[in-house]
């Protein structure tokens, strides 16, 4: 790693009130911060090559115990570094409001989208993943989730979006953001983006009534990601949930460590590629820091 890559890397030290670990983080504001780390990356890679932070129900910060998912407001966790986001608008009166099942979390699709583009006009050398599913039941409704999706997009701006089948290259993306797209078109339009899951390898094991099992399928996938076909897209989810015994925030505390020590103890050989996308509930920045440097491992 050059030295430019270092500086980009080093730690910031922020004041914050609340619990905050290497690998878990309750608080609002990131201990280290990773604006820029796209930048020092060829254009020529694929996307798909790429080990990603994300966050599973990214906008999920309100609702209690069993529906908060996150505790960095989306500006933050595009500060520190979070490059794919898992974002739920529910169809509500022709309204995308953003939901986390029953919980509405202060927020629409729109407004979502906006903050998204003042980052990438502020920060133009990276690109963010979108996740986009439809949550809850759709409410009185006059028109499809397709259209109601498109009159958005159309209001921000298609030329902040790229329409592909498959994800491009890193040079192709920057400043751009690349919809997944799980829902349906209904013959209405073109595609907004990759269809979720579509060709992509996905691990998603959110069900969880052992950490133990959900732990083991984390790194079975991880294992699976890095020998994998670099054209692919490895998308491993860390997090999960049980009604009874774990919620996001209990369950991350026990797996996010893991994942921080699996990343601090691998070893490059063998390994055709990147991790892929690492996908969690209330990460800690240094969890974040270690899955970008995976690129350069």
């Amino acid at each position: 790693m050059d030295h430019t890559v270092a500086a980009l890397l080093c730690v910031l030290v922020v004041g914050v009130f609340g619990e905050q670990t290497p690998a878990f983080d309750r608080t609002d504001v990131p201990a280290i911060t990773l604006l820029d780390w796209m930048s020092y990356l060829p254009d020529n890679l694929p996307l798909s090559s790429l080990s990603i932070p994300g966050t599973h129900d990214t906008m999920a910060l309100y609702g209690g115990t069993l529906a908060e998912c996150q505790s960095w407001s989306l500006r933050n966790q595009f500060n520190a570094g979070v490059r794919l986001l898992d974002i739920r608008p529910r169809h509500y009166q022709d309204r995308l409001p953003i939901f986390h099942g029953v919980s509405y979390q202060r927020t629409t699709f729109n407004e979502v989208l906006k903050d998204t583009v003042t980052f990438l006009k502020d920060h133009p050398s990276e690109t963010v993943l979108m996740r986009v599913k439809e949550e809850y039941e759709p409410f009185q409704n006059t028109r499809s989730y397709y259209k109601s999706i498109a009159e958005v997009v159309g209001e921000i701006g298609e030329q902040w979006f790229i329409r592909s089948s498959s994800l491009p290259t890193l040079g192709e993306a920057r400043g751009k953001i690349i919809i997944l797209q799980q829902f349906s078109s209904n013959g209405e339009g073109p595609d907004f983006g990759p269809p979720y899951p579509g060709r992509m390898s996905i691990s998603d094991e959110y069900q969880v009534s052992d950490d133990a099992v959900k732990w083991a399928e984390v790194e079975r996938h991880l294992n699976v990601a890095q020998n994998g076909d670099p054209e692919k897209t490895y998308i491993t989810y860390c997090s999960g949930t049980h009604w009874l015994l774990y919620t996001p925030e209990s369950l991350a505390r026990k797996i996010n460590p893991r994942v921080l020590d699996y990343l601090n103890t691998k070893t490059s050989a063998g390994r055709r590629r990147s991790m892929g996308v690492v996908v969690m509930d209330f990460p800690g920045a240094e969890l974040i820091r270690q899955i970008v440097l995976d690129n350069w491992a």
